[in-house]
This record gives structure tokens, sequence and C-alpha cells, in this order.
């Protein structure tokens, strides 16, 4: 039997309550994950910590009975996705507006995009695969996924 390298360095998923006391534990449990890729970790930790506080304050995640779930992948070929998923429902839409230190607030994506290569959101049941219609995020109300991605050195 040979040896077969898995390209996925990790794969983890959790769901969180959708309370904000819920966003710390979720912070600590990325953080726990991704320790092992130094040059990357402390990014990582706080976009995943914006993305899971957008989720509470502008979706149905931080309604009553509201989850936010929370998924980790790392590629042997020096990527971490980031992937934070919500009940849908937007109050507002996500958009990475300029910062403007006189405005409270309103930073976290501006944050995402300085400290990961790339950042988005899509809708949670998109199949580009398909051919079915993929909803694009003006139209849609479900569940999004926020996504965020992050080049490293750290392989393991």
């Amino acid at each position: 039997m040979e040896d077969v390298l898995s390209p996925f360095t990790l794969s983890a998923y959790r769901c969180f309550p959708g309370v904000a006391e819920q966003c710390r534990e979720a912070r600590l449990w990325v953080r726990t994950l991704v320790r092992d890729f130094h040059d990357v970790a402390d990014a990582v930790e706080v976009v995943a910590s914006e993305f899971f506080s957008n989720a509470l304050r502008h979706t149905a995640s931080g309604r009553p009975g509201g989850e936010v779930d929370v998924g980790l992948v790392g590629l042997a070929a020096g990527v971490l996705h980031l992937e934070v998923i919500d009940h849908g429902q937007a109050t507002t839409r996500a958009e990475r507006r300029s910062f403007d230190p006189m405005r409270p607030g309103g930073c976290g994506l501006v944050l995402a995009a300085v400290l990961s290569h790339g950042w988005g959101r899509v809708p949670a049941e998109a199949d580009p695969c398909c051919g079915v219609h993929t909803p694009t995020p003006d139209d849609y109300t479900g569940p999004m996924v926020t996504w965020a991605h992050f080049h490293t050195r750290i392989r393991r």
C-alpha cells in the first residue's frame, strides 16, 4: 500500500449558538485550530471574529434560536479557507466601505480585505456546477457564506 498525500492539512467545522458570548468561543476555537499556521493565525482569528459578529448583527443568526456555522480548511498548497455561514435574512448588504476614522464601526470588512488574500460572500445554496439558477446576494435572502482566503507558508 502506498502513502497518499492528502491535499488537506486541516478540515474543521462547528456550529455555534447565535449569541454574542459565542463570538469569543468561536475565536478561541479558530485560534486553537490555526496555531500551527504562525504567519496567518492572528489574521484568521480577527477575520473569523469579524464575520461572526456581522452574522449576529446583520442576519437572523443573531435572533433567538439563531446559529452561526464556522468552517476552516487548510490546503497543502498553502491556503487556509475560512467560512462563516449565517441564517440569512440580512438586514444590510455586506460591502467594504472606505475607512473613515470619524465614523464609528464599519471597519470590519476593511480589516478582512487587508488581512486576507481575498474575501467574499455567496449564497449558501449556490451551485454553479449544475446549471441551475444561482442566486446573487442581491436577490437572495437565505443563508450566506462569508469566506476569506489566507496564504500561508506553513505546510503540515
